[in-house]
């Protein structure tokens, strides 16, 4: 994506999200949707829970 550059480290790992500000308006809503993608690939394969049991644990703790 134009304006937008993943930055990796010396093993190859995914780790900077470099984002020119001239672009970050013009285009909010893809970066917004690249970083969901980003921080869903990184959560992959850890422990998940249904909607129904967030929506009590929230009600729980008075967030809801």
């Amino acid at each position: 994506m134009k304006g937008v550059t993943i930055l990796e480290d010396r093993a190859n790992k995914k780790r900077y999200l470099q984002i020119d500000i001239a672009e970050l308006d013009k285009r909010r809503e893809q970066i917004e949707d690249m970083m969901d993608g980003l921080i869903a690939e990184q959560r992959a394969g850890q422990p998940t829970i249904s909607l129904d049991q967030l929506e009590k644990k929230l009600r729980k703790k008075g967030k809801l």
